[in-house]
């Protein structure tokens, strides 16, 4: 969901430009594993017509859930087409796995997924499903900083969490703020 940079803008930053940055994305968040990858990866290599299809609609996925967050975080009605784009993947990646005995417990398991090209869509559908169903899980908020667009979870002690990091946003806000009271502070008059 947050791979779409400064969504807030008229002009956001699209990351994932190609199938190969859709990989490595899903790698940097831990949703894949550095094998998997590198088998996705290269197939993607192999098919790059297949692979910008399943770009597609993997970015699809990701705007519907980044609108299904955006209205939870308001505390509005969820979009019915977004929950249901949602549900139909979490349906296809669960028909895509497998519940196997471990030594101390069950664990999902791909069942012959791994060269699919739409495994990291329904990777993220099942996070996404898994977090959009959790009662107890921290508020989801939506970054303050000026055209940010991206989403946390506010796991703060007081729960108002402002910026969706205090290096990149929140130093931007603060700093901001601080120009502007200096700059107001050497315009206004002198009551002399």
């Amino acid at each position: 969901m947050n791979s779409l940079d400064w969504r807030g803008r008229p002009q956001p930053v699209e990351t994932l430009r190609d199938y190969g940055d859709l990989v490595r994305f899903m790698v940097a968040s831990g949703a894949l594993d550095p094998s998997q990858a590198r088998t996705l990866f290269d197939w993607g290599e192999r098919h790059p017509k297949r692979a910008a299809r399943a770009l597609e609609r993997a970015r699809a996925t990701r705007e519907a859930i980044a609108r299904l967050v955006k209205e939870i975080s308001a505390g509005r009605r969820l979009p019915r087409e977004d929950a249901e784009r949602l549900e139909q993947d979490c349906r296809k990646a669960m028909e895509t796995r497998s519940l196997v005995p471990g030594p101390t417990a069950m664990a999902w398991q791909w069942k012959g997924y791994e060269m699919d090209p739409d495994r990291p869509r329904w990777i993220a559908a099942l996070d996404a499903e898994r977090l959009l169903t959790d009662v107890a899980r921290a508020p989801i908020r939506e970054c303050e900083g000026s055209g940010c667009g991206w989403f946390f979870l506010d796991k703060s002690r007081n729960r108002r969490k402002r910026w969706c990091s205090m290096d990149g946003c929140g130093n931007r806000a603060k700093a901001q703020r601080f120009y502007r009271k200096k700059r107001d502070a050497s315009g206004s008059p002198s009551h002399s």
